[in-house]
């Protein structure tokens, strides 16, 4: 008797190798041994005794969490920090098993997470810690200060309080202290040494006290780069890591390379525009008899909603102009100078392409942002290429 195949069967395994690909020629091309470059460079102008967690929050800022943390990991790192915990779970996907400190986010509901991935949380009060405590059957975590950020963390005038109900519970394993200096506007060098002065205060009264934690922590990238002194006993630094110095009066000099190599798409489409597409738009850089291309990326990956001026991509080793206005998917390009463009080139938004580069500088001042901007325009959804 002849077999039939349910519509069900023969429809599984296009479906199967649709998940495996991705869905658009489009991808991120990170440098995985610029990372490794980037962290030996900190590692050797730190203390022996001072631990790196490196943070790795935002998807390890757009570079993805998992293959960067097993990258550092393998350099040595000693523990990670992130914000989410689908960062957390990346993480240990890859088989790492250091300490990965979460920073404020996950909420007690969270708990058989944390405790099946062997997470340490934050805490920031007294309401905090006896929510978690009811939640976690042992609970390991950092208390955080607030020293002028106005963001997370227990006040100064608080530390005490929360070290010692901490420190007097049996089922908590307090692992350390840490806070971030204020990144608010209008930050000057005496704030941020104000703000060291008030955690040494609480480091002394809680060493008085028998309550500090093995682990005291401040300093993530400008921190450790700019201020050696307050380094304490760990940093937690995560843009330098990709290259971003985040301070343009560093103490510590290093020499840093970007970990995002390339922004790649292709060519989705070309026409030629003729008479029978007349009227032209009433936008800039459409015009009669002109060549346009689509690429395969718009801004509902990461490009800017509004196309920037004098907004350029790679084709064929030469710059083409990008023409507004910007889709969720798609763009326009003209190439009516690059008369050698096929259907299905690969087009750089940044990376070089023969004797023409799209660099960091370029591309962030087209979309009027920073490095870090750059990195957190960066979307899960795009692949990654590392190299």
């Amino acid at each position: 008797m002849q077999s039939r195949t349910s519509p069900l069967a023969r429809t599984a395994l296009p479906f199967a190798l649709r998940s495996k690909g991705p869905a658009r020629d489009t991808w991120y091309e990170i440098d995985l041994q610029a990372i490794r470059h980037n962290y030996r460079q900190l590692r050797a102008r730190l203390p022996a005794r001072v631990k790196i967690f490196a943070c790795l929050k935002r998807n390890a800022y757009g570079c993805g969490a998992g293959d960067v943390a097993e990258t550092l990991a393998a350099e040595g790192a000693d523990g990670f920090a992130v914000a989410s915990l689908s960062d957390a779970i990346a993480i240990r996907e890859k088989g790492v098993r250091q300490p990965i400190l979460l920073y404020p986010g996950p909420l007690p509901g969270s708990a058989p997470i944390v405790e099946a991935l062997d997470l340490t949380i934050t805490v920031s009060s007294l309401v905090e810690l006896e929510l978690w405590r009811a939640a976690l059957t042992a609970l390991r975590m950092f208390v955080k200060c607030d020293l002028g950020f106005f963001r997370a963390g227990a006040a100064p005038s608080d530390i005490g309080r929360l070290l010692a109900v901490a420190q007097a519970s049996a089922d908590v394993e307090v692992q350390g202290l840490y806070a971030h200096l204020s990144e608010l506007p209008g930050t000057v060098a005496a704030n941020a040494l104000t703000q060291f002065a008030r955690l040494q205060r609480i480091v002394l009264d809680a060493r008085a006290a028998g309550t500090l934690p093995p682990i005291v922590m401040l300093s993530s990238t400008e921190g450790v780069l700019r201020y050696p002194e307050m380094d304490f006993d760990a940093v937690d630094p995560g843009a330098l890591f990709f290259g971003m110095p985040e301070t343009d009066e560093p103490v510590r000099q290093v020499s840093l390379r970007p970990a995002l190599r390339a922004i790649s798409t292709s060519l989705v489409a070309i026409k030629h525009v003729d008479a029978s597409l007349e009227p032209l738009p009433d936008l800039p850089g459409f015009e009669s008899g002109m060549t346009i291309g689509v690429l395969g990326i718009g801004w509902g990956d990461g490009y800017p909603r509004r196309v920037p001026p004098h907004a350029e991509v790679l084709v064929r080793g030469h710059r083409a102009r990008i023409l507004p206005p910007a889709h969720l998917e798609h763009l326009r390009v003209d190439l009516t100078h690059v008369p050698e463009a096929r259907f299905g080139d690969r087009c750089l938004l940044l990376g070089r392409q023969g004797d023409e580069v799209i660099t960091h500088k370029d591309l962030v001042t087209q979309w009027g942002t920073d490095l870090v901007g750059l990195h957190a325009d960066l979307r899960d959804h795009i692949p990654r290429v590392y190299v």
